[in-house]
């Protein structure tokens, strides 16, 4: 791989990352299409590292948020406070999604060596981006509240339950498979059980930290067996990061227009244009 593929690839993966388009699937398609026939897998995971670092900054003052009313609410004794039960929730959400990782582990890996089913798994994406409109129309607030992911997440919001988590959990550990996306499968499910779409995307992005910190630690012991040298990695993750934090900042306007499951229809061509190149 050389340093351009990498920025390529960094760009590719911090545009889709948070875009509900599924960016491992796009990384498959583009490393085919680059002619990469090794699965990247560790390389993948790295650039994810990237797009991590950009919900850190977004969501920056949620998170401190979280983590200062956790620790006031554990020294008064107090697990009524809405931080400290966000974070549960949080906890509860990434329980399903390590156990679906750490038992596929070898069946999700061996996926992104082929194409044919990381494209049929894109027009999946395309079919769970049309369910929240399974609701009738007008039943959530549409409304992302706070453009630096500010305010005190889940605070005035009482339609995120302890039970939506561990189905939160379930899609995005099924957004593993590449070709699946993990914003999108997240999200659509919470649109779907009625939570709000501020709640929603803010559930979705900080509950996305721990499955990225686990994917690293799983993959860590195949840094030295990478063939990829480290300021390559580097310079893709950087581009992921750039790139990443803007992208997650379109996708909260299109949140907050209502315009979500517009991102189907793309899925659905490039799935059905993907099919079609590979037979």
């Amino acid at each position: 791989m050389t340093f351009l593929e990498a920025i390529l690839l960094g760009i590719l993966q911090g545009a889709t990352e948070f875009l509900p388009v599924s960016s491992s699937g796009h990384l498959v398609l583009a490393q085919a299409f680059l002619g990469l026939s090794e699965p990247l897998v560790f390389f993948d995971v790295m650039l994810h590292v990237g797009t991590l670092a950009a919900v850190l900054v977004v969501y920056r003052s949620a998170i401190g948020t979280l983590i200062s009313g956790g620790v006031a609410a554990v020294a008064r004794r107090d697990l009524q406070q809405p931080e400290l039960k966000f974070i549960g929730l949080i906890l509860l959400g990434s329980v399903p999604t390590g156990l679906i990782a750490v038992l596929f582990k070898d069946t999700l890996e061996s996926a992104f060596e082929k194409v044919w089913l990381v494209s049929v798994m894109l027009i999946v994406t395309g079919g769970v981006l049309q369910l929240p409109r399974l609701r009738r129309e007008g039943a959530l607030p549409t409304r992302v509240c706070g453009k630096n992911g500010s305010g005190r997440p889940g605070a005035a919001d009482t339609s995120l339950r302890w039970w939506h988590a561990p189905l939160i959990g379930i899609a995005q550990g099924c957004a593993i498979t590449p070709g699946i996306s993990r914003s999108g499968a997240t999200i659509s499910v919470a649109l779907l059980c009625g939570i709000s779409a501020k709640t929603a995307a803010e559930y979705s992005f900080l509950l996305s930290i721990p499955a990225i910190l686990g994917a690293v630690v799983l993959k860590m012991r195949d840094v030295v067996d990478t063939a990829i040298p480290l300021h390559i990695i580097g310079g893709g993750m950087l581009a992921s990061f750039v790139v990443g934090y803007l992208a997650l900042r379109f996708l909260l306007i299109m949140l907050n227009r209502g315009k979500f499951s517009v991102f189907s229809y793309y899925c659905v061509a490039l799935g059905l244009g993907a099919v079609a190149i590979t037979l």
